[in-house]
Formats: structure tokens, sequence, C-alpha cells
């Protein structure tokens, strides 16, 4: 005969003390790199000519705010307290070289969202870094495709 914990979960799941502040660090920079997004979309919107390239880089920002308000949402709810957080500048010099940006920023938060994911088993901050997640994977696709067709061009 075994025995069973029911417990043994429970205290598995329970978060460590670090691990809270690195899922607030994390919802932080998601914040930070959401909002930078929006200012940098917008931004790159001015610069596209095609209604393919308003198009693609208009979803990408309206999922970015989407992102932005969900993790502030996330981040009061666990935390108590409205986030602080500032958005960076990017500069570029055309629009090729902001989609090569903007690709490779998608890929990069597409990686970070992916790490808090796996690195939680709270279903509900899970769902927000997943839709995240996969956002980014699809934006970092789209910009592929548009910085290929410029390419081309």
């Amino acid at each position: 005969m075994y025995y069973y914990d029911p417990y043994a979960t429970y205290y598995r799941e329970q978060p460590k003390t670090g691990s809270i502040r690195k899922l607030a660090n994390d919802l932080l920079n998601g914040m930070k790199g959401e909002a930078t997004a929006i200012h940098f979309y917008t931004q790159l919107m001015q610069l596209a000519k095609t209604n393919e390239e308003k198009l693609y880089i208009s979803h990408a920002l309206k999922d970015e705010q989407a992102h932005l308000q969900q993790f502030v949402h996330l981040y009061i709810s666990l935390f108590g307290a409205q986030p602080v957080y500032q958005a960076e500048s990017k500069t570029f010099s055309s629009f090729a070289e902001g989609l090569k940006i903007a690709r490779e920023d998608e890929f990069e938060a597409y990686e970070q969202y992916r790490n808090t994911y796996l690195s939680t088993h709270d279903q509900h901050i899970r769902d927000v870094f997943f839709r995240a997640m996969t956002d980014e994977i699809e934006h970092a696709l789209r910009f592929s495709i548009l910085a290929l067709e410029q390419a081309r061009s």
C-alpha cells in the first residue's frame, strides 16, 4: 500500500519569496517592453506604405496594448499597487531597419514570456503569459514577412 499526501501539491505550489520577486520583475519588464513596443510601432506605422504593412503593424499594436493592459491588471491583482514602469525610445533610420528591430524585439519578448509561463503553476498567470507569448511569435513572423517583402522591392 502506498501513502498519498493530499497536501503535497499544495506545499509544492506555494510561491517562494524569490519567485514572487521574480514574477513582479517579469511583469514590470513586460509592461516596459509592451509600452516601448506601442511607442515604437506607432512610429513605424508612419513609414508604412502599403495596406498590408499598415495592417500587420496595426495588428501588432493592438495586441501590445492588450498585453500591457493585462499585465497591469495582473500586477495590481497580485501586488495591490499600481505598477511603475517607463517606455524606452527606439531609433531607426528606415522602414526596413525598423522591421528588423521589431522582429528581434518580438523574438526576445517571446522568450521572456515563455520563461515566465514555464516558471509558474498558477493558471491565471500562465494564461496571461501564454496569450502574450503566442502573440509575440505571431508578430515576429509577420515582421519577418514584411522584411522579406521589403528586401525584394
